[in-house]
C-alpha cells in the first residue's frame, strides 16, 4: 500500500474541495491505499462494476494498482470520477486499464487497456457544482458478455423524494477500495476484492446524494478510498446506477456524498457520449 502517495493526493484534493463549505472533506482521492466498508465480496454479481488501474510503480499492472472504481454504461464506455483521471499522479497521457475481475489479484484477472478518456470540462471550475465525472473508453468487443448498466431518467431521485420514496431507502455500494476500521485509530485494509455493502439515505441536494455510513450506528456500511467513481444503486434495482462516489469523511466512518447522474449538470456531459433515457 502506497501510504506516501495516499497522503499526498488526499491533501491536494482537500485543498480542491475546501471551498465547498456544505461538503465534507474528501475521501475519494484516487490514492495509493485502496474495500467497501463493512462489505461482502460480490462474487460474480455486479460484473458490470470494474476497477480503474494504472501502472503506478512502472512494474506491470496488478491488483496493487487499483486506483478507482467505475461502471460499464455502454459496451465501450466506463463511467468513473473526474478526479480519478485528473491528478498529480495521472497527467495527460496516462495509460489507464480497466478490470471487471471480482478479485484483482486472481491469476485469471483480465486488464483491459483503455483507448482514451474524457472528463467533464467544468470539473474544478465550479466547486459548488463539482462536475466530478469522467468516461474511460475501451476497445471494441473487450467487454463482450457484460451487460452495461442503465442511467436514470432526468430527475429520477427528485421524483422518488417527492413521493417519500427515499426516506427509509437503502442504497447499494459496490467497489474495490479499502475497508475502514470502525473504532480506534483509522485503518484501511485492502485486498483487491470487489465488495458490496448498503448505506442508509441521508439527504438529497441539487447535485448530491448523501448517505450515512456510520456502521456502528446504522448496522450498515459505506465506501472508502479507491471506491471513487463507483456506483450507487437503490436497493432492489442493481441495473440502474444513480450516482457515483465523490466525497466523504477522512476515516470513512460517517457520511458519503455522491454525484447524482439524473441532474442537468451530469446529463449535460454524459449526453455527449451515450444515449440518455
Amino acid at each position: 500500500m502506497q501510504l506516501r502517495k495516499w497522503t499526498t493526493s488526499l491533501a491536494s484534493l482537500l485543498i480542491l474541495l475546501a471551498a465547498c463549505t456544505d461538503r465534507p472533506t474528501s475521501i475519494a482521492a484516487p490514492d495509493g491505499i485502496r474495500a467497501i466498508v463493512n462489505g461482502e465480496p460480490t462474487g460474480s454479481a455486479y460484473g458490470n462494476v470494474g476497477a480503474l488501474l494504472f501502472d503506478y510503480g512502472n512494474n506491470g499492472i496488478s491488483g496493487d494498482d487499483e486506483w478507482c472504481t467505475g461502471s460499464l454504461i455502454a459496451p465501450t464506455i466506463f463511467l468513473t470520477a473526474a478526479h480519478c483521471v485528473v491528478s498529480s499522479y495521472t497527467p495527460a497521457g496516462t495509460q489507464f486499464y480497466v478490470s471487471f475481475a471480482s478479485d484483482l489479484y486472481s491469476t485469471t484477472a483480465n486488464y483491459i487497456t483503455a483507448t482514451g478518456y474524457v472528463y467533464d470540462p467544468q470539473f474544478g471550475h465550479d466547486q459548488a457544482k463539482l462536475h466530478d465525472l469522467a468516461l474511460v473508453f475501451l476497445p471494441e468487443n473487450s467487454t463482450t458478455g457484460i451487460t452495461p448498466l442503465q442511467l436514470p431518467p432526468a430527475g429520477y431521485l427528485d421524483q422518488l423524494s417527492a413521493h417519500g420514496g427515499l426516506n427509509k431507502a437503502l442504497f447499494i455500494n459496490v467497489g474495490y477500495g479499502t475497508s475502514a476500521t470502525l473504532t480506534g485509530p483509522p485503518g484501511w485494509p485492502y485486498d483487491g476484492v470487489r465488495k458490496t455493502s448498503k448505506s442508509k439515505f441521508m439527504g438529497l441536494q441539487q447535485n448530491w446524494l448523501g448517505l450515512l455510513m456510520n456502521s456502528n450506528a446504522t448496522g450498515q456500511g459505506g465506501d472508502c478510498y479507491g471506491d471513487s467513481g463507483g456506483p450507487k444503486f437503490l436497493d432492489g434495482n442493481p441495473t440502474m446506477v444513480l450516482a457515483t462516489v465523490t466525497t466523504g469523511d477522512y476515516p470513512c466512518r460517517a457520511t458519503t456524498w455522491d454525484w447524482r447522474l439524473d441532474t442537468p449538470a451530469a446529463r449535460g456531459f454524459l449526453g455527449n457520449y451515450v444515449a440518455l433515457p
